[in-house]
């Protein structure tokens, strides 16, 4: 299931001399997210998660703006209600969601299921899954570590790591490894067509595969 985030404006505004109060801009996102859910995504929709809050608690509304930017990071896709450009916030979420290149919705069009979701339901709520334990695993072990251990060696610090690890998946495997090779260092290269932020994305998507592998759930 895909996990879609709802946006659009919150507070109350005036639209060509309309008046559109702040329970009927909830009323508006809500019936987006009902729809959402009844098609079988997951909808995330802000304006039900902290209705009317503002009137028990003094948090600011760029609290509540930033908090449910961060949530917009953990979904899969953003549609806009209506009326949304006449909301900074929803903007804001609008422009974050294009930074993030997720896939955006402006209603009533609504996003499709992943054919990948359709296929292989197992493999991508088990790789979901894993994200979140990767984010929890690199908190719990990065408090022990100063960024020294990272910023001092840079790339090339980085890319021994990575050997480290690939070297025990070969060894792992069956394959002999010869001991005899020597490596050369020049100087750091321009790529021609992927940027080295896509290898190390790649290799982040080829370590979960792995272990979704061995967990025998990918393609189902």
């Amino acid at each position: 299931m895909s996990i879609v985030y709802v946006a659009g404006p919150y507070r109350e505004f005036t639209f060509d001399g309309v008046v559109h109060s702040v329970d009927e801009n909830i009323a508006r996102a809500m019936k987006i997210a009902a729809e959402l859910w009844k098609m079988g995504h997951v909808a995330i929709c802000p304006h039900g998660n902290t209705a009317h809050l503002d009137d028990f608690t003094d948090i600011t509304p760029k609290q509540f703006c930033d908090g449910d930017i961060e949530i917009l990071k953990l979904c899969d896709a953003i549609i806009m209600t209506d009326y949304w450009k006449q909301s900074a916030g929803a903007v804001g979420e609008y422009e974050e969601a294009k930074r993030l290149d997720m896939p955006i919705y402006i209603y009533p069009e609504i996003p499709p299921l992943h054919p990948t979701e359709v296929r292989c339901p197992q493999q991508v709520r088990a790789f979901r899954e894993i994200l979140g334990r990767m984010m929890r695993m690199h908190e719990s072990k990065n408090s022990d570590y100063s960024p020294s251990n990272i910023l001092l060696t840079g790339q090339i610090g980085l890319a021994t790591r990575l050997w480290d690890k690939a070297a025990r998946i070969l060894s792992l495997t069956g394959f002999n490894i010869p001991i005899d090779v020597s490596l050369t260092f020049t100087a750091p290269r321009k790529p021609k067509n992927e940027a080295l932020t896509d290898t190390y994305m790649d290799l982040a998507v080829y370590s979960i595969i792995g272990k979704l592998l061995l967990d025998g759930v990918w393609g189902k």
